[in-house]
């Protein structure tokens, strides 16, 4: 059992060190707040021993934040202090805390209470894995009626802004089931694609084909990769996809969706289910004129167009067409305008290495993330990570302030 230490006196983990190796528990030790919550991650902790005077962060804070993130909500906490005051423990109760122990103590009484939460713990975690997620998931539909004009990067850069953002489960859809390049350009060899779906019944879609079709990228996010021969864009029913998403919806915190340059039966239905459109257009005459078809179509099909964000990717040096004049015929704003950086993104898609992972300060990588930021549902902005990632902290930093 993983056990983490965050207190400022090295004293008590000399104390508990013997003690808890002899119990079989490893004990990991962070002397200030910061730096106990940026070990959460990578030790994964079975239980929290927090000292509440610390400097930087204090235990009440960590209890708080730990409590508010889905992802570490689970972990025992037994706080500890030097002083007995009732209106602290009532405090630290009321904040998520478990436990409380007055310093000095004895490091077996600790290990006792250690082995009760640690048991309480692990039932809940299994807990929560078993129960499905009630929240809906945020799904990104990447689109344009014209090529060449940076959906597919901008489906896998955009997906990686969001999971670097906030840690969650993120995935990709390819449902370019012709010539999809989601996998080309990360660079990796799916073990499952589209394919495995054909031919199978609605209700043989169940929990364990879907993850068979969501492959790990070393990135730490997911992606369901197009065909290696193209398929038939009319090869899924309503019913399959419908039933097929709801389960994606299900196993993921944000999918973005890849798809074709046109209105096929997969196109609609993955717009039609969709959080946000991102309609990506570049600034010349040809693009402007399907974004302009697009919305048509989007308002003939009954898609709602306040769902719909429009992203100018600037693919030149020199635009040909100003934004002003752009909005001007669109008769709306550009939600979103993505800087020229012809070098990197070549590379990136030559390569297939993500700019936003090889070159993250890049100017078109910062707007990703807060395109990432501004496409999140309001209840993730309310509730800012426990470990604050250092594109969280960028986004935010250039938030107006309130």
């Amino acid at each position: 059992m993983r056990v983490l230490l965050i207190d400022d006196e090295q004293f008590y983990f000399k104390l508990l060190q013997k003690s808890l190796k002899e119990s079989e528990y490893k004990l990991e030790y962070a002397k200030s707040g910061g730096e106990g919550l940026a070990k959460i991650p990578s030790f994964e902790p079975e239980l929290l021993i927090v000292d509440l005077k610390l400097p930087e962060l204090d235990g009440f804070e960590i209890v708080k934040r730990l409590r508010r993130d889905p992802k570490f909500s689970y972990i025992p906490v037994i706080v500890i202090t030097s002083q007995d005051e009732l209106s602290e423990k009532l405090k630290a109760f009321e904040l998520g805390a478990d436990d409380y122990l007055v310093k000095p103590f004895q490091p077996e009484e600790l290990v006792a209470r250690i082995g009760i939460l640690a048991r309480r713990g692990r039932a809940m975690q299994m807990a929560q894995k078993d129960t499905v997620s009630t929240s809906e998931a945020t799904i990104v539909t990447v689109h344009s009626l014209r090529g060449g004009v940076g959906c597919s990067s901008i489906v896998v850069n955009l997906g990686l802004a969001f999971y670097k953002l906030w840690g969650k489960q993120t995935l990709l859809l390819d449902s370019v089931l012709t010539a999809g390049q989601v996998a080309l350009l990360l660079d990796a060899k799916p073990n499952a694609t589209w394919e495995n779906l054909v031919g199978l019944e609605p209700e043989n879609l169940d929990d364990a084909v879907v993850e068979e079709i969501m492959c790990s990228h070393k990135s730490g996010i997911r992606y369901v990769a197009s065909p290696r021969y193209p398929i038939a864009a009319d090869t899924f029913s309503a019913e399959e996809l419908k039933v097929l998403m709801e389960k994606i919806k299900s196993h993921n915190d944000f999918v973005i969706v890849d798809t074709s340059h046109d209105f096929s039966d997969m196109t609609i239905h993955m717009l039609s289910m969709s959080s946000t459109i991102l309609l990506v257009m570049a600034p010349e005459m040809a693009s402007l004129r399907t974004t302009v078809s697009a919305m048509e179509i989007y308002d003939r099909l009954g898609i709602s167009l306040d769902k719909v964000k429009i992203a100018l990717n600037n693919n030149s040096s020199n635009a040909a067409i100003k934004q002003a004049q752009l909005e001007k015929v669109l008769k709306r704003p550009i939600d979103f305008v993505l800087p020229f950086e012809a070098g990197e993104v070549n590379r990136a898609l030559n390569f297939g290495q993500p700019f936003i992972l090889s070159n993250p300060d890049l100017p078109i990588c910062l707007m990703l993330g807060k395109m990432a930021y501004a496409l999140s549902g309001e209840t993730h902005k309310a509730l800012p990570p426990a470990v604050p990632s250092s594109t969280w902290k960028r986004v935010t930093s250039q938030l107006p302030k309130k």
